[in-house]
């Protein structure tokens, strides 16, 4: 029996309350995940977890047993760190998570690439709109776009993004062109759903916060799919300006209340330990920041220049 990968499936089991989210998180088939349980139990000889028709319970030594494993695959973990950070070329399994539509854009491109001019590398990317426990899902890196409020992981800004409110060419010979936030009572505001408080727009006006409660008939958690109801004219959107730069460009959307946008939000590397990182999760986010750059892709400050009113950019 592979100990350490046993390990790793009673506290993955334990940690996602059950066998089959427990199997979807390793990417193992459920009849494997129950095999290795059951082996580990077995050769242990003692019951780790008490399984019912509703529920799945630590046992007492099942309690015992998660917190030494823990200790153990953490250790386990840093040692790999500690080693890897060593080397002068990227070598081992790079695990990386990023949220689903900017991942799919910006990041798995970039991954392939980097992946070309590292030959000794391989790559697990996981794309989700959840902040997934790094140290839990044994993430080396996660790039997320947000305000952070973790205190354990060590962070480096790539960049900024810019939101704007955005309506189609069709949509705007329909309805008027709202000059100030508040007239989005007047429209239909299309949700994504990800967002907290999805149905409050926040804007700067001269210079002071100000959040308007808008409303519509659409939402949906996939930024792509609202790109689209908003290309075929169903309404405004708030989108990151990455993802419409092309609809701009080429007239099909169209930017409004350009004078109002809020902050622009910061875009970070986030890594699961304190101290430095392992030397081929420094050699991918310079490689990250130095293409963000290099094409623009976020942008470097948190305010955009104005030309009029002191209002800021998303």
């Amino acid at each position: 029996m592979d100990r350490i990968q046993a390990m790793r499936v009673f506290i993955a089991v334990v940690d996602a309350s059950g066998l089959s989210p427990a199997a979807k998180t390793l990417g193992m088939s459920l009849p494997t995940v129950s095999r290795v349980l059951s082996a580990l139990e077995q050769d242990l000889g003692v019951r780790l977890l008490a399984r019912s028709t509703r529920e799945l319970t630590q046992t007492d030594a099942g309690r015992v047993y998660y917190r030494r494993c823990r200790q153990i695959l953490d250790d386990l973990r840093q040692a790999e760190l500690d080693v890897q950070s060593h080397a002068k070329v990227p070598t081992g399994e790079l695990r990386i998570t990023a949220p689903t539509t900017f991942g799919r854009y910006h990041v798995a491109p970039l991954v392939t690439e980097f992946l070309r001019r590292h030959p000794r590398l391989s790559s697990y990317l996981l794309l989700s709109d959840q902040c997934e426990a790094l140290a839990e899902q044994r993430l080396d890196v996660a790039v997320r776009i947000a305000v952070l409020q973790e205190q354990s992981v060590t962070v480096r800004r790539l960049g900024y993004v810019q939101r704007a409110v955005v309506g189609s060419a069709d949509y705007f010979k329909r309805y008027p062109v709202p000059r100030h936030p508040r007239e989005l009572a007047q429209h239909n505001c299309l949700h994504f759903s990800h967002y907290l408080r999805a149905d409050e727009w926040n804007f700067y006006d001269q210079g002071r916060k100000l959040s308007v409660k808008v409303a519509g008939r659409m939402r949906t958690n996939n930024q792509e799919a609202l790109v689209d109801a908003v290309l075929a004219g169903a309404g405004l959107a708030v989108l990151p300006t990455w993802l419409v730069t092309a609809a701009l460009e080429s007239g099909g959307l169209r930017r409004v209340l350009a004078d109002f946008e809020a902050p622009r939000t910061p875009v970070y590397a986030v890594f699961p330990t304190r101290g430095a990182p392992p030397g081929k999760v420094r050699a991918f986010v310079d490689f990250l920041g130095e293409r963000y750059r290099d094409e623009s892709i976020l942008a470097a400050d948190r305010v955009a220049a104005r030309a009029a009113a002191p209002a800021v950019a998303l």
